[in-house]
């Protein structure tokens, strides 16, 4: 198994995307690279974590490759503070 954390948009979103890719075992939300170790939803604005999703597969069914390219194809890399609808420093 491998992991990878991803980060782009609503990360319930990106959540149930990855969830329905074969070879994904495991998918679980968080927050990454804030200002202090801990947020949560409501303090986020103010912490500036990135809405995080973290995916486990397995290479043997699908390679990180595969996985960057699913990635890709839902987030756009050159948006600052936004992914489609989603707008803010957390996205």
């Amino acid at each position: 198994m491998a992991v990878i954390y991803l980060a782009g948009g609503f990360f319930l979103g990106l959540e149930e995307y990855f969830s329905r890719i074969t070879g994904v075992t495991d998918t679980t939300v968080g927050y990454a690279n804030g200002q202090v170790e801990s947020t949560n939803y409501q303090l986020i604005h103010q912490t500036d974590h990135a809405e995080t999703v973290h995916v486990t597969y397995d290479e043997n069914l699908v390679s990180l490759r595969e996985i960057l390219l699913y990635y890709f194809r839902v987030i756009n890399p050159l948006s600052i503070n936004k992914q489609g609808n989603d707008v803010g420093r957390q996205y």
